[in-house]
Parts: C-alpha cells; structure tokens; sequence
C-alpha cells in the first residue's frame, strides 16, 4: 500500500506485508520513500521505519537506523542490471525487490560472505536461530505495536490486516 502526501508528492508512506513462509509473515513493515529533485536520473531515498524504536535490525539490509540496503537504490553496490537504471528502473521495481529480497524466507544468508554456508549444518543453525529472533520481532514489531499504534495513513488498512 502507498500513501502519497497531499502536500508533497515527492514524500510517499509505504505499508509492505511480510510474505508468506517468512520469518516476515503478516507482519506490516513502514518505509518512507523521498524522491530528489533529480528523480528519476537518481534513484528515491528510503528508509525503513519499523526499528522498534530505532532497536531492531530485521535484516542485514535493514538497519536500525532506517537504511535500507539495496543496490537498486545505490546503497549497496550491485552488479550491472542492479543498479538504478534512469531510463527503466521504477518505485514498484523497489518496492517488489524489498518484499522479495529482502523480506525473504532466510535473511541470515542477506549478509554478505553468509551465503557460501548455505546448505550445511552449520548455516542451516544459524539461519533457523536468526529467523526465531526476527520472528520475535516481527511480532513485536510489525505486529501488536501496529494494531496498539497504527500509523495514520495506514490505521483502517492496518486493522482489516490483522
């Protein structure tokens, strides 16, 4: 779901809800985007508003303090294909990436080097152990503090959510 400002166009309030079979599931995830006034050669900014008060980091992409690490938005570094592209990237190409890859079934492999311990014991541990953490949180989070405090854009959307 996307709110535009009525004042600023260029201001958008996004509600992302965590996929199914993720350590993400129903829970509803806040982000700002801003588009500069050299959008769209350069790419929105975003950040990420469910921290828990600026205490939770859900996902290696994610930090508490609202960065979100994509190479489409110029964050991270990104092969070539990944990156913000003026001529056919898009906000919905961004917001589908953050829901996909980010908001994904095992995070634990979103940091970098983790990959390569995919498959065995040992990351297969890791991964469940870190899923059970950002599930807790989630539900914290994403979740009861939604429906206690839903934010107003989002309040009636919030409730028939849950």
């Amino acid at each position: 779901l996307v709110r535009v400002d009525e004042r600023r166009a260029v201001q958008w309030t996004i509600l992302i809800t965590g996929p199914e079979d993720t350590p993400y599931d129903c829970g509803a995830f806040l982000f700002d985007a801003f588009f500069p006034s050299s959008y769209p050669t350069s790419a929105p900014l975003v950040k990420f508003r469910t921290t828990g008060g600026g205490r939770v980091r859900f996902n290696p992409n994610l930090y508490k303090d609202g960065k979100v690490c994509l190479s489409l938005l110029g964050t991270w570094s990104g092969a070539k294909g990944e990156t913000w592209d003026a001529a056919s990237s898009t906000m919905l190409q961004v917001i589908v990436s953050i829901q996909s890859l980010i908001l994904c079934a095992q995070p634990y492999f979103n940091e970098p080097g983790y990959e390569r311990t995919i498959g065995t014991p040992e990351g297969d541990r890791q991964s469940s152990q870190y899923n059970a953490a950002i599930r807790e949180h989630a539900l914290r989070c994403a979740m009861i503090d939604q429906l206690k405090k839903p934010p107003a854009p989002f309040a009636e959307a919030i409730r028939a959510h849950f």
